[in-house]
């Protein structure tokens, strides 16, 4: 699998001599300063290397000066020297550190760049950088994570996933993340779907909104009552609800591939409407939203009405089911798996086994089970 690179600084010795002395342990401060400024009479070929190992300055004065030197120095200089053989490492930090989109541009079409590299460099880059990089097919097919990355990348367009998606199937390469994007290559859709341009701006919005949401999620800490989506769905105001079906009038215009992406990469709102889409592909791709939040996860997994297999993919999700609020909806909803609420079972503290084991709504051989296990619970207290 590939993954981002973890760059390292030079060891000293291993840098041209006439580079040591303004990068090394025992050089003054000021010294290293005029360095990162791009103050010393320094090769301009070299100027990568001193930039790069002052990068991992202790100090932030120092790297905040190598940042804004790379930003504002000779455009030209910096340009050229982003298309030479230059060291993969230096290249990536280039790619993470310079704003300059005719950078950026000369680093992916570098031979010497790092398919880490690009990968990264494919998750945000704009429009048009996305394109050079989807053109080079044979540095995409050997690593598809490359696809990926521009997939959920908002400023692709719909036209250049359906292109790299026919080329990775036409290869037969595989797309762990995105199968379920594999498969609506090949459904028919009388649907026309929006335009690209609307699309567009659709996907966009709720990206942002749909990563900003994660964050708040991933940084709450106070606990709450589950709700089932019907629950919170029923708990909602009046401008809640019109938003929710203003929303809901134009998902129903978007074809299939629109509907999968949005699932993907889009906000809550998207999702609660997306995951009661008839169609397998798409509600299946809603419970594997890389922004699905443990809320939402929560909520599903105390919905009777979701499909079987969404109620069993959360079942098989270890991350998930650490938390116990998801174990008690899981077992106490029909859908979950017999084998899988049993074993989810024996987590149950006493009140929750006592209540399972007088459900109507559970299978009859789950409740006795619980009766069982509920008895000598209670003879070890």
């Amino acid at each position: 699998m590939l993954e981002s690179l973890k760059n390292k600084p030079f060891a000293i010795e291993e840098l041209p001599a006439p580079l040591r002395k303004p990068v090394g342990t025992e050089t003054p401060k000021p010294l290293k300063l005029m360095a990162a400024k791009g103050a010393l009479p320094i090769a301009p070929d070299m100027l990568l290397y001193v930039w790069y190992q002052l990068s991992f300055e202790p100090d932030a004065e120092i790297t905040a000066a190598v940042k804004e030197t790379v930003n504002t120095f000779d455009d030209d200089l910096i340009i050229d020297l982003a298309q030479r053989d230059q060291p993969e490492c230096i290249l990536d930090w280039l790619a993470k550190t310079s704003t300059n989109p005719a950078v950026i541009e000369k680093i992916v079409l570098n031979n010497k760049t790092h398919d880490a590299t690009i990968m990264d460099i494919a998750s945000t880059a704009p429009r048009e950088i996305v394109e050079i990089i989807a053109n080079n097919h044979v540095r995409v097919l050997r690593s598809p994570e490359i696809i990926e990355k521009i997939y959920l990348n908002p400023n692709t367009r719909m036209a250049l996933i359906e292109r790299l998606v026919s080329l990775a199937k036409e290869h037969n390469v595989d797309l762990p993340n995105l199968k379920s994007v594999m498969e609506t290559a090949g459904l028919k859709d009388d649907n026309p779907g929006l335009s690209d341009e609307e699309f567009e701006q659709v996907l966009r919005v709720s990206s942002q909104q749909g990563t900003a949401e994660a964050a708040k999620a991933a940084a709450a800490t106070s606990p709450h009552a589950v709700k089932s989506l019907e629950e919170c769905e029923a708990d909602e105001t009046a401008e809640q609800k019109e938003k929710r079906l203003t929303k809901t009038q134009l998902i129903n215009r978007m074809n299939a591939p629109q509907r999968v992406r949005l699932a993907l990469m889009g906000s809550r709102e998207d999702r609660n409407i997306l995951i009661r889409d008839s169609r397998r592909v798409v509600y299946m791709s809603v419970i594997k939203s890389p922004k699905m939040t443990i809320a939402e996860v929560e909520s599903i997994a105390a919905s009777k009405g979701m499909p079987d297999e969404m109620i069993s993919y959360i079942c098989t999700r270890r991350d998930w089911v650490r938390y116990y609020p998801i174990v008690v909806s899981l077992v106490n909803n029909p859908k979950c798996p017999l084998g899988e609420a049993v074993g989810f079972m024996r987590q149950l503290r006493l009140g929750d086994l006592k209540n399972l084991q007088k459900s109507k709504s559970v299978p009859a051989q789950l409740a006795r089970q619980a009766q069982m296990l509920f008895k000598q619970k209670q003879e070890h207290k």
